[in-house]
């Protein structure tokens, strides 16, 4: 399951989380859970639409570093995430960030490593990014390259300050702080993966391969325009385009008919205008049958980043 979702308080989305250990410890920004600990909180994992899951906010914080642990419960398929320290950055470095965002259901962004800062008796790691969003508060910054999370969002510094398009990070090493006995820095390795999006149609139990790319842009319809061109007369009306988003695939339903798409825990009625994230062999229904997605999503989301080597044993 994502391990990244947005954190709600009382039925209103507020801010966001992520899992770092398979029983369900995660980690969010202090701000985001003060002061309300009597309220009702819940996780929704960003790509599992319609799922909730109850949340203990009674574990360890620190305000003054913002940072804060949070137990998921009623989920064991967890694939958590990696802990790291910001030191094994350089400036300038790639990094990515996602999470919720209050205008929107998710959100995504590149930025750049810039280095190490204090404010007011405390350390804090610096990125400049722009696409940092209210309500992605505690999301997880990864170095690009390793999946490895060095720090959560705090703050990000607005026009009205002179580091504009900054964001302050809380260091990975204050959640390990919190919980070292059950949470630890591992050093980063630094690779390149490439993505890969395969579709193909499921007919009378068999899986036939149409499309196998690293470009995730995809749109299918029946006009021949289409990246994938769908023949049969039933799909004159079917229109929907695929795309990567940060480190999301998601699907925009174009078409006047609607569209359905089943995964391992959930169901969706796509009606036109209608977007949401696709997992990993989901399966999209359309009028002539039913399509598979298949992929396994790059690394890297800086398209100006350069391959980094794989570090010798």
């Amino acid at each position: 399951m994502d391990t990244i979702g947005r954190l709600v308080r009382d039925g209103e989305p507020v801010g966001t989380a992520f899992v770092l250990t398979a029983d369900g410890l995660a980690a969010t920004a202090a701000h985001v859970l003060a002061p309300h600990p009597a309220a009702q909180w819940t996780f929704e994992p960003i790509a599992a639409p319609g799922i909730s899951l109850p949340v203990d906010c009674s574990l360890p914080s620190d305000r003054a570093t913002d940072v804060a642990l949070i137990h998921v419960r009623e989920a064991d398929d967890w694939k958590p995430m990696t802990l790291a320290s910001h030191t094994s950055a350089t400036p300038g470095a790639p990094v990515h960030l996602r999470g919720f965002a209050t205008s929107r259901d998710y959100d995504s962004g590149v930025g750049h490593y810039v280095g190490a800062t204090a404010q007011d008796g405390r350390s804090w790691v610096k990125v400049s990014c722009r696409h940092a969003q209210p309500g992605m508060s505690g999301a997880p910054v990864l170095l690009t390259g390793t999946g490895s999370v060095i720090g959560i969002v705090s703050a990000r510094l607005n026009s009205g300050h002179w580091n504009r398009d900054s964001v302050l990070l809380a260091p990975a090493e204050q959640l390990v702080a919190l919980a070292p006995e059950r949470l630890r820095l591992a050093a980063p390795v630094h690779r390149f993966a490439d993505g890969t999006l395969r579709l193909s149609w499921l007919r009378d139990g068999a899986k036939e391969l149409i499309l196998e790319t690293d470009d995730f842009t995809v749109s299918l319809g029946r006009n021949a325009h289409n990246r994938v061109c769908l023949p049969d007369h039933r799909d004159s009306r079917f229109h929907g385009h695929l795309t990567l988003i940060g480190t999301t695939l998601t699907y925009r339903h174009l078409g006047s008919h609607p569209a359905f798409l089943a995964g391992a825990t959930r169901q969706l009625r796509l009606a036109k205008g209608d977007t949401c994230p696709v997992g990993d062999k989901d399966r999209l229904s359309v009028a002539s049958g039913t399509m598979l997605v298949e992929f396994s999503a790059p690394d890297l989301f800086d398209p100006n980043a350069s391959v980094t080597p794989e570090a010798p044993e």
